[in-house]
């Protein structure tokens, strides 16, 4: 599997290069400036006349379309080789319990097992950071992964997902005006001339195969992402999620405004399946979300402007990366919505001798 996945990476490329290829030669070439711009004198007598602005106008959307892909395209695979957000490998030979891991450290809170331990990888031998699965095309573990996608050139994840969603949607676009002109220029030719050119009846299919897939994964992609998805926890979407979060003793003197005033309406009790405190001191209260809750769901603009980008501008042009890759957030990896906040409110109201440290650093 991975190196059919890696030699998969390759080809489809090259196949979409070499279709992207043959299209631009049908649609400048045989269309624009053959039967458009100047037409044989033959096709005159019959009444194709020229029309240079038609086929002005169509060859500079065209090249546009083309350029503005091929930067997206590019951007995509350099995001690809250069930040393919990969987890490093850890030693084979060292036990689960003897790896540290530095988020611990540095998160107030993240998804854990039933013991409050961080996800483990088997294969790398390494903990996993939020939202992380194991890539079998790579065998390694990648962050935030959303699928191994070849015909984009490699993974999909924290890192390449904005470029991948403004690949696919400029894609759709371009094949979509693709496919248009032919479709009714060659209606006109089969009504005037008689005549059906075969390079302009197989790039109606070849068009209409990427016009469908392109659009299709763009308002797929996009839709996932509004409700703070990858494809492979839509897969898993319906369980539940287990969150530790670090909790301190709190000064017997001091009162806090959100315990009195906090999820007054909420009458439905936290499930807390266990308490833990680890051997450097530090304490953790395990949390089971309720099925079918995302625990990183922040609305659909957040959701969306963490891998798009803060800007309209942002959104469109493939410069920029994606916010949500700066992890400089102490309070996890990604952020946490407004159920998880809730369950720490109400568990730190009823227990005012201690605080959840991820209510303390949330502004």
């Amino acid at each position: 599997d991975q190196k059919m996945g890696q030699l998969s990476a390759v080809m489809m490329p090259l196949i979409e290069i070499g279709a992207m290829g043959f299209a631009t030669y049908v649609f400048v070439y045989s269309l624009c400036v053959e039967y458009l711009l100047s037409p044989s004198s033959d096709f005159q007598s019959r009444g194709i006349l020229p029309r240079r602005g038609t086929a002005i106008a169509l060859l500079t959307i065209y090249f546009f379309l083309v350029f503005i892909l091929l930067l997206t395209w590019l951007r995509l695979l350099q995001a690809i080789w250069i930040h393919p957000g990969i987890i490093p490998l850890g030693n084979p030979d060292s036990e689960k319990l003897d790896v540290s891991w530095r988020g611990a450290e540095k998160y107030d809170a993240f998804v854990c097992d039933y013991d409050g331990n961080p996800q483990w990888c088997d294969k790398c031998h390494n903990w996993k950071p939020d939202r992380a699965h194991h890539c079998r095309e790579l065998n390694r573990c990648v962050r935030r992964m959303d699928h191994y996608c070849p015909w984009a050139g490699g993974i999909i994840c924290e890192g390449t997902h904005k470029f991948f969603i403004q690949f696919v949607f400029y894609g759709a676009f371009y094949t979509t005006f693709s496919w248009i002109p032919v479709a009714i220029f060659m209606a006109e030719r089969i009504r005037i001339l008689g005549s059906k050119p075969g390079i302009w009846i197989a790039m109606l299919p070849l068009c209409g195969i990427f016009m469908i897939f392109t659009v299709t994964m763009f308002f797929m992609t996009f839709w996932n992402q509004s409700i703070n998805y990858t494809t492979i926890e839509t897969l898993q979407r319906g369980g539940v999620c287990n969150i530790a979060m670090r909790v301190t003793r709190r000064d017997p003197n001091s009162h806090s405004s959100r315990r009195n005033s906090a999820s007054q309406g909420n009458q439905e009790k936290p499930t807390v399946l266990k308490e833990i405190r680890r051997d450097d001191g530090r304490e953790y209260i395990v949390f089971q979300t309720q099925p079918y809750v995302n625990p990183w769901d922040l609305g659909s603009m957040e959701n969306l402007r963490s891998i798009m980008g803060n800007s309209v501008v942002q959104w469109f042009l493939p410069f920029q990366t994606s916010p949500c890759i700066r992890h400089d957030d102490v309070r996890g990896e990604y952020g946490w919505n407004r159920e998880v906040l809730d369950m720490a409110i109400e568990w730190e109201r009823d227990h005012p001798d201690r605080r959840i440290t991820l209510l303390s650093n949330t502004r």
